[in-house]
């Protein structure tokens, strides 16, 4: 016979009472309860019966996560490893996670049919309007890399990791340090922009506007051309580039100029994707933990599925500086992690 959650109960050391509240992820349980019942569980091989828990709390035990269509979902892309740690998560709960590519609908498919229970909407491409009418629909959301006030949100601290970055490079003794992104309407990027700005500033360092160059909005190789209008216009000993694949682009036009990395212009990157530690020379870049950001925003969304009435809240994940070659510098990473905003 397969294990009960009685046995589960049994070998566990708590009521069945107990177990059924750490198996349907209701508040009350210390974690360290919670802990132990799921280890038991694992132990013994207990498999809930999802159906018969989907009925009983009146849920699809699915949880929606939806991206713009423009975004890549690639190995290692940003939101492939976003939607990975939500994946990962959700398991954990008894959830399943539905993905859909829907970013210019105002009511996803997968709400309209009612066939998820809550939504993660990532990237600041899905529009306002379609996170205002969901959010007046009643329907549970989480942001992830997108904030609209009075809506739950989970975002990088882009200003503290453009500004730790900046920083190095300043301490590494450069003065002229480029920015360069995709396009300066993106929120991320914006924001990246502003850490860069802050740290000029209170390094005393006078902001350069031929030190900046954004690219072609939502076009292949928008780095590419983005470096390239920089070097028509400047000559920076080091840059700061919004994305790793801007930096990437970056060095691509260096080499074409004759110019080396770093001995020439030192690179620094942002978001330290799979690509970071494969170029030549490796990418230094601002780690943002994406799988990490995935995790977090379903346990969010499970919170407010029990407890619909609370307020939102306003997470900012901390990043951590990655140094490689392309800087000139040793390695020396800041761990990072989560704050509420």
């Amino acid at each position: 016979m397969p294990p009960t959650i009685r046995d589960v109960a049994q070998k566990a050391g708590v009521s069945p009472a107990t177990v059924s509240k750490v198996l349907n992820n209701r508040p009350g349980i210390s974690e360290k309860t919670r802990a132990r019942v799921l280890e038991a569980a694992r132990e013994l091989g207990y498999i809930p019966d999802m159906a018969g828990r989907g009925l009983a709390l009146r849920r699809t035990m699915n949880l929606g996560f939806v991206i713009h269509p423009r975004h890549s979902l690639g190995p290692h892309a940003f939101y492939s490893e976003v939607l990975m740690g939500a994946d990962q998560e959700a398991r954990k709960h008894g959830y399943h996670v539905l993905f859909a590519a829907e970013g210019d609908l105002d009511i996803p498919n997968m709400a309209l049919e009612n066939r998820v229970d809550g939504l993660i909407l990532a990237g600041c491409d899905i529009s306002r309007k379609a996170i205002v009418t969901l959010k007046l629909r009643g329907v549970p959301l989480v942001l992830v890399d997108n904030h609209v006030e009075k809506v739950e949100s989970i975002v990088t601290d882009n200003v503290g990791g453009a500004y730790e970055a900046t920083t190095h490079l300043i301490q590494l003794g450069h003065r002229r340090i480029a920015f360069i992104c995709e396009w300066f309407e993106d929120l991320s990027f914006s924001e990246r922009f502003e850490g860069y700005k802050k740290a000029l500033a209170d390094h005393g360092i006078p902001f350069d506007e031929t030190l900046v160059a954004e690219g072609l909005p939502r076009q292949p190789r928008t780095g590419y051309v983005a470096a390239q209008r920089l070097l028509e216009k400047a000559r920076p000993t080091a840059i700061l580039a919004a994305n790793d694949l801007v930096a990437v682009e970056a060095m691509r036009v260096l080499r074409e100029h004759s110019l080396r990395i770093p001995e020439d212009v030192a690179v620094v990157g942002f978001d330290d994707g799979e690509v970071a530690r494969h170029t030549v020379p490796p990418l230094s870049s601002v780690r943002v933990f994406r799988k990490e950001m995935g995790a977090l925003a379903v346990r969010r969304l499970l919170d407010i599925l029990e407890n619909p009435q609370q307020p939102p809240t306003h997470i900012r994940m901390f990043t951590e500086l990655v140094v490689r070659e392309s800087c000139g510098a040793q390695e020396t990473p800041t761990k990072g992690g989560e704050q509420p905003a």
